[in-house]
């Protein structure tokens, strides 16, 4: 049966539906308004739309196409709220394509191209605004390009969280670099999502599509290492970072990671002062793991508060039921349900309930 969606919303944020509703805080969006922009102006800019030979459309950024062609599901409003509806979600958080963060533009380039997306992003929330809220790009090639993007998106587009790629490049996320993007982010309390990108990957990893199923978590788990590791948290202790698929291997190698905070050699041991465990609050978890098993290993490890439903719609590898998949076989009781389907999300993104 198809669950009609609530009036969430009234003009302070606060809750008016009686009825437990569920936010999903991992979801993709592509406008229209950016492919129409970029066919109109990207040229300009290094960005363009291409055509395969089997008729699929990509996008070219930077002289790189992106890995998957630009499926209709990340632009079809009305696809996506039906999927909302029959799944069960009230209010998706959206956030770009990370194909298309377009780390190696020039600054220009990368400041163009975001703005665009966050602008798009901003229409679509605009026209549902009992159904959406939206989540920042940033030209992260450039710390301070990036949190001058952030605060626009946030005090002027009005997005609640920002989305950025599990490294830049080559560069690991606790360069020095991005210490203006982090102050940004603690300044104006804004929740960052970590989230891979795909890259270029050699053939024999994309032909089983390796590069989605084992390089996405193995690309996170880089990244929240880098974070913990690199003494981030240490300088914005405030931070609050949700690392998607279910935080790919920290959950489950966390104490290896630890150990190596003491036991690397020198030349290769990271800048944090305390104990891993002590920047657990720092961390939060989608529930995109398709195993019972791990995702009730996560809940009981980090609880319930640290975990948020998320459904990585449209893409194939989406969880294709998210709200009922979280107590398949978990047991939950109906608060602990409530705090994964709602609460830990609503509070990451400043909502009441």
């Amino acid at each position: 049966m198809v669950k009609k969606p609530s009036t969430l919303f009234n003009e302070n944020d606060t809750l008016n539906t009686t009825q437990p509703p569920c936010l999903d805080i991992h979801a993709h969006h592509v406008g229209q308004s950016v492919v129409d922009r970029v066919n109109a102006e990207g040229a300009a800019h290094g960005i363009r739309v291409v055509k395969s030979d089997d008729g699929a459309t990509r996008l070219e950024v930077g002289g790189r196409l992106t890995g998957m062609p630009l499926i209709p599901t990340l632009i079809d409003e009305s696809a996506r709220l039906k999927w909302m509806d029959e799944a069960g979600i009230d209010v998706q958080l959206v956030s770009g394509w990370m194909d298309l963060a377009a780390y190696h533009l020039n600054d220009d380039a990368g400041q163009w191209f975001t703005r665009l997306q966050n602008e798009s992003l901003a229409e679509l929330v605009a026209r549902r605004p009992d159904r959406y809220a939206a989540a920042a790009m940033v030209p992260l090639q450039s710390g301070e390009l990036a949190a001058a993007e952030l605060t626009h998106a946030v005090k002027t587009l009005g997005h609640r969280a920002v989305q950025i790629g599990a490294r830049v490049e080559e560069e690991g996320l606790d360069a020095p670099m991005f210490d203006p993007f982090w102050k940004a982010c603690e300044a104006l309390n804004v929740p960052v999502i970590v989230h891979p990108a795909d890259l270029n990957v050699p053939p024999r990893i994309r032909r089983l599509f390796l590069q989605i199923l084992v390089g996405n978590p193995a690309e996170t788990t880089y990244a929240a290492a880098a974070l913990l590791l690199g003494g981030v948290f240490d300088r914005f202790p405030k931070l609050r970072v949700l690392l998607v698929h279910g935080g790919g291997c920290v959950p489950y190698q966390f104490g290896r990671i630890d150990r190596g905070r003491t036991t690397a050699p020198p030349f290769a041991r990271g800048a944090a002062k305390l104990p891993l465990e002590k920047y657990s609050d720092n961390l939060y978890y989608d529930t995109i793991l398709h195993d019972d098993a791990a995702l009730r290993y996560l809940i009981e490890r980090v609880g319930t508060g640290k975990v948020a439903l998320g459904s990585d719609y449209p893409f194939p590898l989406r969880d294709p039921d998210p709200v009922n998949n979280i107590d398949k076989n978990n047991k939950l009781s109906n608060a602990a349900l409530r705090e994964i389907c709602w609460g830990t999300g609503a509070q990451l993104l400043g909502l009441q309930s």
